[in-house]
C-alpha cells in the first residue's frame, strides 16, 4: 500500500480504536457516524410507555372528567332528592377523588413505599398535639368506646356537675381495669359525650408499660392518653386540660380478685403537689364494675419478668381461651363524682413544698375516694345489674 493510501486509511479510522487496531497493515474500518440517544420521553412512547408527567397529568385530567361527571349525575336527581343527602354524596364523592389524587402524586413522587405510608395515614389528622393526641383517629375510636360505654358496660354516670366544664382540673380515681386502662377511657368517652355542647376532653394519664406496649401504647396516645409523668401533668394542667389521674398507679389495675375495691396506697404525692402549685382543683371519682371485667386469681412472674411488665395477670378466661380470655367481662358500670377539693385555696402553693402536708393531704383525698366507692358498692344489687 502507499504512503498515501496508508495516511488516508488513517484519517478515515474511527477515534475510538484500540492500539491493536492501528496497526499499518491491518485494513482500514469505514467511518461510521454516531448514533444520537433519543430522549427519555421519546424511548418510553417507543417502548408504550408514556413519561411520568404526562401519565399524571392524564390521571389527573380523568380525574377531574369523572368528577364533572358525577356533579352532572347529582345536579339531575337534586330537584328530586333530600338536598342534604345530595351534598353528603357529594363530599363523599370528592373526598374519594381527593384520597385517588393524594395517592398518585404519592405513587409518582416515591413510587409503591410512598403510596403504602399514604393509606397507613387514611383517617389520620394532619396534625396532632405536642401529647400525640390524633383528632380524626380518636373519633373513629368513639364508635368503640361508645359500645362498650352504652353497650357492653351500661355506664352510669352521676355527680358530672362537679367537673368544670372549662378550665383545669384533676379527676383523682380508683383503678381497675385489669388489662388495659378502660376506667380512663370509659371516664373520658362519658364526659365527652354525655354533657352535650359542654363535654370536656379529658386527658388520662396512663403507666409507663402500657404507654411502651406494642400497638397498644401508640393507639392510646392518639386516642389522647398521656404518659403519666409530673412533667406531662404539668403542662396538661397549665394548657387548662382535664387531667385524669390514677394515684395507685400499677397496683391498682393489678391488684388480686380479693382485694377489689381496696385502694392501694397512693404513690408519693405527685398528684398534690401539682394541685398545689398550678391551684388546680381535685374532684375525686369513685369507678365502680372495673374491679371486676378481669378477675385477677393469680400472677404469671415468670412471663411478666421475660416481657419486662409488672405483671401478666391469670384470670378464669385468660390464658385458658387464649385470645377469647382477653375479653372483659360485661359488669354493670358507675362512674361518680364527688365536689372538687380546692387545696390550693385551702393551704397555698407553698404548702407544695412541705413533705408532712402533702402526705396528710394525700392520704386525706384517698380516704375520701374509698369512701365513695364503699358507698357505691351497698347501692348497686349484683355485679352484672
Amino acid at each position: 500500500m502507499a504512503e498515501g493510501e496508508v495516511a488516508a486509511a488513517a484519517d478515515a479510522a474511527p477515534n475510538d480504536a484500540t492500539p491493536g487496531d492501528a496497526h499499518p497493515d491491518a485494513p482500514a474500518r469505514p467511518a461510521r457516524a454516531k448514533r444520537r440517544r433519543r430522549p427519555k420521553s421519546v424511548r418510553a412512547e417507543v417502548r408504550g410507555e408514556r413519561p411520568r408527567a404526562q401519565a399524571t397529568d392524564a390521571f389527573g385530567e380523568r380525574l377531574r372528567a369523572l368528577e364533572r361527571e358525577i356533579d352532572e349525575v347529582l345536579a339531575g336527581i337534586g330537584a328530586s332528592a333530600d338536598q342534604s343527602l345530595v351534598t353528603a354524596a357529594r363530599d363523599a364523592a370528592d373526598g374519594v377523588l381527593s384520597f385517588y389524587a393524594d395517592l398518585a402524586r404519592a405513587f409518582w413522587d416515591g413510587g409503591v413505599a410512598e403510596a403504602f405510608i399514604r393509606i397507613r395515614m387514611i383517617g389520620t389528622a394532619d396534625h396532632v398535639d405536642d401529647f400525640g393526641y390524633d383528632v380524626a383517629f380518636a373519633a373513629r375510636m368513639a364508635i368503640f368506646l361508645e359500645f362498650l360505654y352504652g353497650r357492653w358496660w351500661r355506664v352510669e354516670m352521676r355527680g358530672v356537675e362537679h367537673v368544670p366544664a372549662t378550665g383545669r382540673v384533676m379527676l383523682v380515681a380508683n383503678h381497675s381495669g385489669g388489662f388495659l386502662p378502660y376506667d380512663g377511657l370509659m371516664m373520658a368517652h362519658g364526659l365527652r359525650t354525655r354533657r352535650g355542647t359542654s363535654g370536656r376532653v379529658v386527658r388520662p394519664l396512663i403507666e409507663d408499660f402500657v404507654h411502651h406496649l406494642p400497638w397498644v401504647g401508640p393507639a392510646l396516645t392518639r386516642m389522647g392518653a398521656v404518659r403519666a409523668s409530673a412533667e406531662n401533668a404539668e403542662r396538661l394542667l397549665q394548657q387548662e386540660h382535664a387531667v385524669a389521674v390514677f394515684p395507685e398507679g400499677a397496683k391498682g389495675v393489678g391488684k388480686y380478685y380479693r382485694d377489689r375495691y381496696r385502694l392501694q396506697r397512693f404513690a408519693r404525692g405527685g398528684f398534690v403537689t401539682l394541685a398545689l402549685r398550678t391551684g388546680a382543683p381535685v374532684v375525686p371519682v369513685a369507678i365502680i364494675g372495673g374491679e371486676e371485667i378481669h378477675p385477677v386469681i393469680a400472677k404469671w412472674e415468670g412471663l411478666a419478668r421475660l416481657l419486662n411488665l409488672p405483671y401478666v395477670p391469670v384470670t378464669p378466661t385468660f390464658p385458658w381461651f387464649g385470645l377469647a380470655g382477653l375479653v372483659p367481662l360485661p359488669t354493670k358500670w358507675r362512674i361518680v363524682f364527688g365536689p372538687p377539693i380546692d387545696l390550693a385555696a385551702e393551704h397555698g402553693a407553698e404548702a407544695a413544698e412541705d413533705d408532712l402536708i402533702v402526705n396528710r393531704l394525700k392520704e386525706q383525698v384517698r380516704e375520701r375516694v374509698q369512701r365513695m366507692v364503699v358507698e357505691e358498692l351497698r347501692l348497686r344489687d349484683s355485679v352484672f345489674g
